[in-house]
This record gives C-alpha cells, structure tokens and sequence, in this order.
C-alpha cells in the first residue's frame, strides 16, 4: 500500500479563504494517474507536528509566515525513512525555519532544498503542486500503478562510468569539492564534476578550482585544461592553486583599492611561472600543460565593494548584486585566428594578460559571484534568460539554504545533471553573501 500524502498549508496572509475542498480536488486531479493515494489536506495549525499522520505518508509543508514555536523537537523525532517531508514557502516564511527544515530533511532518499514560491496566489499554489507531483514520480514504484514488465530485449549501455587511475603519477579525483569562510560575512563555495566523456573513458576531470581569503580580501580562481594536452589537469591545477596561494602570501596587512589590480598581476604571474617551471623540469613544452584561467579578488566594504579580476579562455565571470541586477564581469575569449577554439594561459606573454586586467567598484555589495568552467556555462545559454533562474536562483533554492556544512555536496549535486549534448566537465566556484 502506497503511503498516503499528506498537505500542510499556512492559511495566513490569503487575500481571500482557502477552501480545502476546491484544493483536494486540484491536487486529485493532478495525481489521477498515480496509483490509487489516500489524499489529505489541512490548514497549518499551532499544533501541526501532533497532527500529522502515524502511518507512512509524505507531507508537503507550504508556509508563507514565521512557523509556531517548539516544532523543531516533534518533527525530528517524525522524521523517517516512513516520514518524509518536502516544503514550498512564501517570502513571509522566516529564513530561520527554511534552514532548519534544509537541515532535517537533508538526508532523505530524494532530498530537495525548500521551495520559492514568487506570489501567494493559487496559481503559485499549484505550482507547488506540481514541483511536488514530479517528486513522487521519482519515488518509484511506491506511487506509480504497477506496469507490465518489459521484453527481455539485450542493449549494450551507451554510457559508462569507469575510474580514473588513481595510481596515475598525477592523479586527481574524479569529483571535487571545497567550502571556506571568507572576509567580511562572506563565504566561498566549489565544486568540479567530471563530465561524461572522461567518465565513459575512465579518464581524468580537467577542471579544476581553488579558493582563499585573507583577513580582508576573498579569492577564487577556475581553470578548465586543454582537452589535447596531456597533462591539462596537472596544468589547471597549478594554475589555480599558484595564484590563490601566491595573493594570499602577498596581500598587504591594510590593503586599498589600487592593490587589487596588482594583487591580481601576483597571482597572474605566479600561475604562468609555475606552469613554465613544471615543464622545464619535466622536460616537456609547455603546451602539454594548456589550461585557461579566471582570477578574481573580492575587496568587501561596509556598504560596497571592489572587484579585481583577470579571464583567459572561456568560461564565464557573473555577479549578482543584492538588488538582484546581474553583471557580467569578463567576456570569454577565443583565438583570433579560429573562432572556434579558445587560448590558453601560456597562449601568449604575461604582459599580455596583465593589461587583461580589470578593477570594478559596486557602490553595493554583492550577493553572489560566480565563477565556472564552460561545461556549465555554455548550458546556460541564453544568459539574459537563464542566468537568473538556472544559476543565482538554483544556488539560493538548491544550496544556499542549507547549513554550511551541508553546501558542498549539494553544489556538487546542481552541477551533476544529465543533460543531452552536454558531456564536458563542469566547474563552479561561488562567493555568497551569509
């Protein structure tokens, strides 16, 4: 017998009364085709958590106000593999609940961060009926009718998913992932996720990704290696960490504006040297370590910021200011002679890169920066239609409400889908405001 389901909805602030009967019905009629389900609907009461059901059930939770006190208690101790929990709020929920109930529904078999909703209308209502529909056709068979099995018919897989060798000289593992404090109430954020092709071929992930802070500056650094170079994920690697580790090691104890740019040259430099370094003591060009290269350097301010920041190959640099205006911060960049390929870090001279250099002040302060390989960024295009909802709004539903400690494997599981077309490795690394 499948569990019933069972809905929670938050009555307070509703331009006009729910009526429990009209809102069975819509969700009836959304599920029709769903196995036979014992359907119930209440509104959200002081006493909520004693009321919901003893037998298995899944409850959806849609609140749009600050919850009653003492729920926290009662729900963990519901809470089970016979008791899950999915929640869709209004902005009048309180960010405080939110992140408690990211934090105790996080282990369940389908985990998914708290729901936006942009309007407390019954339009909006369904919609949050339908993000939970498409839940519980995930949890199969419990509520789908039981269909015929299928032919016994052999294929062979289209796609694998073999190790890389991890006795490999220069092995890096196939997944990545890294969290840190920043200055000044900020925090940074990565994740790299080897794409398909390498998975089908066992081979290594070439993106790559650091992170650093100092007592005043943020700093993030993404590099994506040369599919033709043979050691292209040795060449990202010590691209990224050289320049964050050298900024670090360089940053003035009271730094100004004017040293970001020269903070990035210190990092710029670092990277290019160590890749030419490595391949004189290997005995190898150069080339065979080709990787591309984003550099930035957060200077927050009590009410604003500055911005420094350097971008060779492609892949994209974006920001989101707290009033939700998006700035893209580079332009990617290609081989004069082939539009059709990107340069790389040693693609030309330092001094060449160094005049790529550019220094932004906000006269706000950031909420989100992003940086990323362009195994995520080529599927986010359209920018100007898909950046607002498939990358700042995917982070705060699916990542950012979630405690600290939980963000990592979360980004790593945004940046993981399946997506026709797309088989390169993806790398996001994100400076968030708490």
């Amino acid at each position: 017998m499948p569990p019933a389901l069972h809905f929670v909805i938050d009555s307070r602030g509703w331009a006009t009364p729910l009526d429990l009967d009209i809102l069975t019905a819509l969700i009836q009629a959304r599920l029709r085709d769903l196995a036979a389900l014992d359907v119930q609907v209440r509104v959200l009461s002081d006493n909520w958590t004693a009321e919901l059901p003893q037998a298995a059930a899944v409850t959806l939770l849609v609140i749009a106000r600050p919850l009653p006190e003492g729920w926290q208690a009662a729900l963990q101790a519901w809470l089970d593999e016979q008791h899950l929990l999915y929640v869709a709020f209004f902005d009048g929920a309180a960010l405080s609940d939110l992140k408690q109930l990211a934090a105790l529904t996080a282990a369940q078999p389908i985990p998914r961060a708290p729901y936006r909703l942009a309007a407390q209308t019954t339009a909006q209502l369904d919609a949050a009926f339908a993000w939970f529909e498409s839940l519980l056709r995930k949890m199969q068979p419990a509520f789908l009718p039981e269909a015929p099995p299928p032919p016994v018919r052999i294929t062979t897989t289209r796609w694998r998913n073999l190790p890389s060798n991890t006795q490999d000289a220069y092995a890096y593992p196939d997944q990545l992932t890294h969290a840190a404090r920043g200055a000044q109430g900020y925090s940074l954020l990565g994740a790299s996720h080897r794409g398909r092709t390498h998975a089908h071929h066992g081979t290594f992930r070439d993106d790559a990704f650091a992170l650093g802070a100092t007592a005043h500056w943020n700093i993030l650094a993404v590099a994506d290696g040369a599919g033709t170079a043979p050691l292209a994920r040795v060449g990202s690697n010590l691209a990224v960490n050289s320049a964050v580790s050298a900024i670090q090691q360089n940053a003035p104890p009271a730094p100004t504006p004017n040293d970001l740019g020269r903070a990035v040259w210190v990092g710029l430099e670092a990277a290019y040297r160590a890749l030419f370094d490595f391949a004189s003591a290997e005995h190898m060009p150069v080339s065979d370590l080709n990787t591309t290269l984003q550099l930035l350097i957060h200077f927050p301010l009590e009410t604003s910021c500055y911005v420094g920041v350097v971008h060779i190959g492609d892949g994209l640099v974006v920001a989101e200011a707290v009033d939700g205006q998006i700035y893209p911060l580079t332009e990617p960049d290609v081989d004069p002679d082939d539009s059709g390929r990107t340069v790389f870090l040693t693609s030309a001279p330092l001094n060449h890169w160094k005049r790529r250099t550019r220094v932004y002040q906000f006269d706000e302060r950031l909420s989100i920066v992003a940086l990323m390989t362009d195994g995520l960024s080529s599927d986010l295009e359209p920018y100007d239609e898909l950046l607002q909802p498939n990358l700042f709004g995917a982070l705060r539903q699916r990542v950012l409400c979630y405690p600290f400690h939980l963000r990592e494997s979360a980004l790593l599981s945004l940046i993981s889908y399946e997506r026709r077309g797309s088989f390169d490795d993806r790398t996001l690394a994100i400076l968030s405001r708490d």
